[in-house]
């Protein structure tokens, strides 16, 4: 319930007081377009409240149904976390810091995304909300792909501390760094061959 902008602008301009006549007829026209404006403003104000009170009826007697959000392919999305909105605003979604591009979305309200690490995801479409950022880069990068949780080194067969696991480029088996032999003190730059392969003269 504003008042429009045309009347705000009449309304900020200061009230000269050196003629004490010109003042008092200012603030008689003041006050006139304070008291139709005030009327819609409060009508608008009105309209307002019985829309959602009508609203939260519907939500209550479970009569409401929420508009379904329908992703396509192409689209890129966010993922919304537990929080309904960002801590000290009314508007900001709380969503998870990454861009997902979606691949598929599934006639039983699943969506399958794909990160710019090439992980797949199949999250259900209520968890996500479009990205209307006009630049994000969809193209895939490998540097950032992470072994899965699940994928075990082939020496000590453990999953664990998969930030020092290696894939080898050449045989696609994954080393600790202290596993391979002979043990590494840190992720070496570019790809990796393990000693096996290189003994093989991949």
């Amino acid at each position: 319930p504003v008042l429009p902008a045309a009347r705000r602008e009449r309304l900020s301009q200061g009230v000269s007081v050196e003629d004490v006549e010109a003042a008092a007829d200012d603030l008689v026209q003041r006050a006139a377009v304070m008291s139709r404006n005030a009327v819609m403003a409060a009508g608008n104000l009105l309209i307002a409240q019985r829309r959602d009170q009508l609203t939260y009826a519907r939500k209550r007697d479970g009569t409401y149904l929420p508009k379904v959000r329908v992703y396509q392919e192409g689209d890129y999305v966010y993922v919304r976390t537990a929080s309904d909105c960002v801590a000290g605003s009314g508007l900001a979604m709380a969503v998870e810091p990454r861009v997902l591009r979606v691949l598929q979305a599934r006639d039983n309200g699943t969506v399958l995304v794909v990160g710019r690490d090439g992980g797949k995801r199949l999250l259900n479409a209520r968890n996500l909300t479009l990205c209307h950022n006009p630049n994000v880069d969809g193209e895939i990068d490998w540097s950032l792909a992470k072994p899965a949780e699940d994928f075990p080194c082939s020496v000590c067969q453990s999953a664990l501390h998969w930030g020092e696991l290696l894939l080898c480029d050449g045989c696609g088996l994954g080393y600790h760094l202290w596993c391979h032999q002979p043990p590494l003190s840190a992720v070496p730059a570019g790809n990796f061959i393990c000693s096996s392969c290189k003994d093989k003269g991949v």
